[in-house]
């Protein structure tokens, strides 16, 4: 049952990848970004079913997907954030959040081998921090990418949740670590349908 909705959420973000990137050329600035960083995590998750296939541990990747998020939507949010000193904020965590990484890596390289809990907490909250900035200046502002912030927001609040005790597995055993697999897993799907959501309200506001 999990590998079924694992596997329906993955094609649901290879098809969410497929609708932005046909409105690569004419859109914005941040929907480019976006679509970018849609394309990447398509990777890494393909990357991640071969190691699978050939029989490799695959943690490894799981921090090209956390660091790669990280500098993509900081990206993202740095165009979005209108206000100067906002984006200042975000310019100062590109900086620090993988200085900070690399020097905990180099400090104990074994954290490569498993789930960082620095690395999932620096690069998650800070995303958080600027998707709630952003929701902050809606208030005022324009709605733009309402629906996509909605989505992020709620993935990676809930994600972070998840993630953060999953090294707990050896301790609780494998049915703890698989439902926090599934917890995780239903907050991606989730996430797919604000995407498609957004993508969807771009393209009718686009045909007006």
């Amino acid at each position: 049952m999990f590998y079924i909705i694992r596997n329906s959420t993955c094609i649901f973000l290879l098809i969410n990848f497929i609708l932005f990137i046909s409105k690569f050329k004419i859109e914005n600035k941040p929907y480019k970004i976006y679509t970018i960083y849609l394309g990447v995590i398509v990777l890494i998750e393909i990357t991640i079913r071969i190691l699978v296939k050939l029989g490799y541990q695959n943690l490894i990747v799981s921090h090209f997907y956390f660091t790669g998020q990280f500098i993509l939507l900081s990206l993202f949010y740095l165009e979005l954030l209108k206000n100067n000193y906002q984006k200042k904020i975000v310019k100062l965590f590109l900086v620090i959040v993988p200085v900070v990484l690399s020097i905990n890596f180099y400090i104990n390289p074994s954290e490569l081998h498993k789930f960082s809990l620095i690395e999932i907490l620096l690069t998650s909250i800070t995303i958080i921090i600027y998707s709630t900035l952003h929701f902050y200046n809606m208030l005022t502002n324009k709605k733009e990418f309402y629906l996509l912030n909605c989505g992020i927001l709620i993935y990676l609040f809930g994600s972070t949740v998840t993630f953060l005790p999953r090294n707990l597995h050896t301790i609780y055993g494998f049915s703890f670590n698989m439902v926090l697999q599934y917890l995780n897993i239903i907050l991606y799907g989730v996430y797919q349908i604000f995407i498609f959501l957004e993508w969807k309200k771009i393209t009718s506001i686009n045909n007006k």
